[in-house]
């Protein structure tokens, strides 16, 4: 199903929240299977090394790279960014800033479209919901990856679980639990897709974990899932 354009006119844009400063510069082709993107938030800047378009696309809208589509390039061709922003904004407009960026420089224009794919959905476990309902520090999600281990200390909706879950799994996550306000989540699992870590795993799968640790279940179905169609591009931005 076809929608509205996202991002239509420079007043649309007007009131959202910008970058005070933000330079973009291409970064060298990486080997296939080699490139890396790294991110840091420190001081009111943000950098970026080795990210793409799809990549940018995916952290202002809040959804998995899979759920991109536009011109193969969007993925190959990467960037080194390095914007500024006040601290009146904040770090909870980054996405908005983002936003702003990839119009303002890129020319983006998308619309958004539903299709069923696979996707995991939140459910409460026949052992009963393991967590505390919030009473303090509500919005707080704190998420640490290493290399092995994933952890959410979090304080908030499962609708906010759901959302950073989806950026971390196979698949979109969506919430079906039926448990409404905020909760006290702390989980920490393995980072391997199987269900059954090996003897070494000093974490529990996300599925196990998610049982054990919340008293809820990740179930494997198929569902409409937000898609992101992008009418147009440009290859290389504006000038810095």
């Amino acid at each position: 199903m076809r929608g509205i354009l996202l991002l239509l006119a420079p007043f649309a844009l007007a009131a959202q929240p910008a970058f005070d400063v933000a330079s973009i510069k291409l970064a060298p082709a990486q080997p296939f299977g080699s490139r890396s993107v790294s991110k840091n938030r420190e001081d009111m800047r943000l950098n970026y090394q080795g990210v793409s378009i799809k990549g940018l696309i995916a952290e202002a809208y809040h959804v998995q790279q899979r759920q991109v589509s536009g011109p193969d390039w969007i993925d190959s061709q990467i960037f080194d960014i390095t914007a500024t922003y006040s601290k009146e904004a904040g770090e909870k407009a980054v996405p908005e800033m983002l936003k702003s960026l990839l119009a303002d420089r890129f020319g983006l224009k998308l619309h958004e479209e539903t299709k069923d794919m696979p996707l995991y959905s939140i459910q409460p476990a026949k052992t009963g919901v393991k967590m505390k309902k919030a009473e303090a520090d509500i919005g707080k999600f704190n998420v640490k990856s290493g290399k092995t281990i994933a952890h959410i200390d979090a304080a908030g909706p499962m609708s906010a679980l759901a959302e950073q879950l989806s950026g971390m799994l196979d698949r979109p996550v969506v919430d079906q639990s039926g448990l409404e306000g905020d909760w006290v989540i702390d989980l920490q699992w393995t980072l391997d897709s199987s269900d059954a870590p090996g003897a070494d795993s000093i974490a529990p799968s996300i599925f196990t974990a998610m049982q054990e640790q919340l008293g809820l279940r990740l179930v494997a179905a198929k569902g409409p899932v937000r898609q992101l169609v992008i009418d147009h591009v440009e290859k290389l931005p504006t000038g810095n």
